[in-house]
């Protein structure tokens, strides 16, 4: 009597296939560092891990966004504190004007050619850009937001978002009429209309014969409405302070959003951090772990070996003899 040689060989062929695979299993698992091999390895942390991942790829867009609009929200606080200074700066001479008057024909020229470089100078500030979008034109950024000459506002209200955040956006385009006060009634700013209002009168006084008089710089009104509130007829200097105390409104808040910018990356980063360590303990191998299963799968299979060599030629007729 003895085993059937096919049962015998059957026997060795399932035993040896098995270490095999495990052999090879934990020799992939030590390459690749990784423990789902295959999504039926294990289908829940294959889940999970694929989960975490997706928020991973949605924290790195949110990061590209706010990189993007830390660069836009630093270029537009700059330059609202640019017409801020400047604004700041000419104030200061249409309150001397209003004290002091204007003593001739050639101190009203020189104070006229001060005044129209800085309204230069503003409108040219207010139509900043980054690359070739406008950042004040709203979603009509690829055309100045204030006519260059007349300072009349071009843009669209509209503004253009990005998000950084679950439920959060940020600006990567502005709202000209409303961060830069601009007077509804004129289409200007209103700091503009002030100064083109003391031009006006400038160039009204100096005419011949004249037209207007230099008295007229206290008295002159002009109608103003910004960003849906109506002053009424308000002085010059009066239209003035209401355009630059926006624009000091509107600056602030674009200091709130790069604070928020810069939270928000920080946060982003401790959550990708997060969740990359849990899908390290969902994906990664246990290095000392899988070196032991594979010492023990080799010792299995050199045992096998060493088993089918030593009982394949087995029957009972050599334990007789």
């Amino acid at each position: 009597m003895r085993i059937p040689d096919i049962s015998f060989f059957d026997t060795f062929i399932k035993y040896d296939r098995l270490r095999e695979k495990d052999i090879e299993r934990y020799t992939k698992e030590l390459a690749s560092g990784k423990k789902l091999l295959t999504p039926s390895d294990n289908t829940i942390d294959t889940v999970r891990s694929l989960r975490f991942k997706r928020l991973n790829n949605d924290i790195e867009t949110y990061n590209r966004n706010i990189d993007l609009v830390k660069g836009t929200l630093d270029v537009a606080e700059t330059t609202l504190g640019n017409i801020v200074n400047t604004g700041q700066e000419v104030r200061v001479e249409i309150i001397r004007l209003m004290n002091t008057g204007v003593l001739d024909y050639e101190d009203a020229q020189i104070l006229r050619d001060y005044l129209s470089s800085m309204r230069d100078y503003i409108i040219n500030q207010a139509n900043v850009s980054v690359g070739d979008s406008r950042l004040f034109g709203g979603v009509k950024s690829q055309i100045d937001p204030f006519d260059p000459t007349t300072g009349v506002y071009q843009g669209e209200t509209l503004e253009t978002t990005v998000p950084v955040a679950k439920g959060v956006e940020l600006n990567t385009t502005f709202n000209g009429e409303a961060y830069l006060g601009v007077n509804t009634n004129t289409g200007k700013m209103a700091m503009i209309d002030a100064i083109d209002e003391i031009i006006a009168i400038i160039d009204g006084a100096s005419a011949s014969p004249p037209t207007r008089s230099l008295e007229e710089i206290n008295t002159a009104t002009i109608n103003v409405t910004v960003d849906g509130k109506d002053y009424g007829n308000v002085t010059i200097l009066e239209a003035f302070d209401i355009g630059l105390s926006k624009i000091m409104q509107q600056r602030s808040k674009i200091g709130e959003q790069m604070v928020i910018a810069d939270n928000l990356k920080i946060q982003n980063d401790t959550m990708k951090v997060n969740f990359s360590e849990l899908i390290s303990k969902l994906e990664d191998a246990d290095y000392a772990g899988v070196i032991a299963e594979l010492e023990k799968s080799k010792t299995a299979y050199e045992a096998l070996l060493a088993s089918i060599s030593q009982n394949k030629d087995l029957s009972l007729l050599k334990f007789i003899k």
